[in-house]
């Protein structure tokens, strides 16, 4: 008479866990968009939430995570469960995703156009904070163009140079490309440049006054400028970085979390083993999971094409059990979001 018990509370565990990976990632992706240096910190908070509560759960419960897949051992059978699937999948995704640029976005492949030297980390993306506040200038990229944004008291003169080893432009200004550009402009406006320089240096007055340092707000983070002017260069460390972040805040928070704990959990509660390519698995855990894990992904972000990782995750739910446990679908996972955002730069 104790099964019943056992399994209710087990239930709990799991709508509780999961509801708490829900609250944290959606709130803060929502606080992110009024509270501006917030941005910097989301995914470092969102990560920790995924690796800290169930490995807290299960040291309370007295569990060993290696039970739950989530350990080191047999490394060569995780990189060759990795080797064997991307072999497999990459190929006709390459292909897949080639006809849906081509054909669905009407995009072209343009590798000689591709840029992989990029602008300072600190740069990238539009702040999700759209007002600015009263003499605060921004300046991030999108992409290869370059924005700048400003908004000054009323009846305070705006004026920027941009200068770069290479011909710059500004676009919608007409005019030829040139290394050094000038802009005076009233006390609020914005303006978009082509920078295909190595370097460029930006200097911005406010009123006749340089604009002080911390007034000048880079990228999607609104992280105050060092100096101004403000100097940047393009450089490969974000494919370092990028790398880093993929594999350690990403794939292996979230490979903790949905195929370590969550599937392994969903295991006990939701159907039975079945073989399914050589390996045994619990397909309708495998399922769920994925479900869930689609559903967390919507939550940050609102879009239909959000959805589509649930393909996906019924790969990485597969090798958790190949595998021995969730190394072969932290490097898979990693993998597929490295591999996206470095093909999509082939097309234009």
């Amino acid at each position: 008479m104790t099964e019943a018990p056992d399994r209710r509370r087990l239930v709990r565990e799991v709508a509780l866990l999961y509801g708490a990976t829900l609250l944290v990632s959606g709130g803060l992706s929502l606080a992110q968009t009024s509270v501006g240096w917030l941005r910097g910190y989301v995914l470092v908070i969102v990560a920790a939430t995924f690796l800290y509560l169930p490995l807290e759960v299960l040291h309370k419960k007295g569990l060993d995570p290696a039970d739950f897949g989530i350990h080191r051992r047999s490394l060569a059978r995780a990189l060759r469960v990795f080797l064997i699937v991307a072999a497999v999948t990459f190929p006709p995704y390459l292909l897949g995703y080639h006809l849906w640029q081509r054909a669905w976005l009407g995009h072209q492949l343009a590798p000689a156009a591709a840029r992989y030297d990029r602008w300072p980390v600190e740069l990238e993306d539009a702040p999700r904070v759209t007002a600015l506040s009263p003499g605060e200038v921004r300046l991030y990229a999108v992409d290869e163009t370059l924005f700048l944004r400003w908004h000054l008291p009323a009846g305070q003169r705006f004026a920027a140079t941009l200068d770069s080893d290479a011909p710059a432009r500004r676009l919608g200004a007409g005019g030829p490309p040139a290394a050094h550009l000038g802009l005076e402009a009233g006390s609020e406006g914005a303006a978009a440049f082509e920078v295909p320089g190595q370097t460029l240096t930006l200097d911005v007055e406010a009123g006749g006054d340089r604009l002080p340092a911390d007034r000048l707000r880079l990228g999607t983070a609104l992280v105050s400028a060092d100096d101004v002017p403000y100097t940047a260069e393009r450089s490969y460390w974000w494919l370092l970085n990028l790398i880093l972040v993929q594999i350690l805040l990403v794939a292996l928070p979230e490979e903790v979390f949905y195929r370590g704990y969550l599937q392994t959990r969903l295991d006990a509660l939701v159907g039975r083993d079945r073989r399914v390519l050589g390996v045994d698995i619990n397909v309708a855990s495998i399922v769920l999971t994925s479900a869930l894990f689609a559903l967390g992904h919507i939550i940050t972000v609102p879009s239909p094409h959000r959805l589509a990782v649930f393909f996906p995750s019924l790969l990485f739910g597969w090798m958790r059990r190949a595998g021995g446990g969730i190394p072969a679908a932290v490097a898979y996972h990693a993998a597929c979001n490295l591999l996206v955002d470095v093909v999509s730069r082939l097309y234009g």
